[in-house]
């Protein structure tokens, strides 16, 4: 009797806790794809696509679907955003991720 009580509410924590995991896991994979993106995108002569084609490499594995990545580069600044959603193991759970970036571009100044 107990173990009918208990074994549905700690199968439900169990799940809980890989579902932190993954989303845990897609942050951080979105947050490294951004700082990606930032980087690649900044770089003396590149363009936003060269951002938006590293943040696509750098999410390769699996823990996004969905990714939309956005690069924005500007005279001193770049900035990338990367979008996803985490594999889901908990129905209705919200799995929405975000990260953002930011990096000085690079660029020849009169000294």
């Amino acid at each position: 009797m107990q173990v009918s009580l208990l074994l549905p509410v700690v199968i439900g924590i169990f799940l809980l806790a890989v579902q932190w995991a993954m989303m845990s896991w897609a942050q951080t994979t979105a947050h490294a794809a951004a700082q990606d993106a930032a980087r690649a995108a900044a770089a003396y002569g590149a363009t936003e696509a060269a951002g938006q084609h590293a943040a696509h490499g750098a999410t390769t594995n699996g823990s996004l679907t969905d990714v939309s990545a956005t690069v924005h580069r500007r005279s001193e600044t770049t900035s990338a955003t990367v979008t996803g959603r985490a594999v889901a193991v908990v129905p209705f759970f919200p799995t929405d991720i975000r990260a953002e970036a930011t990096a000085p571009t690079e660029r020849l100044t009169d000294d």
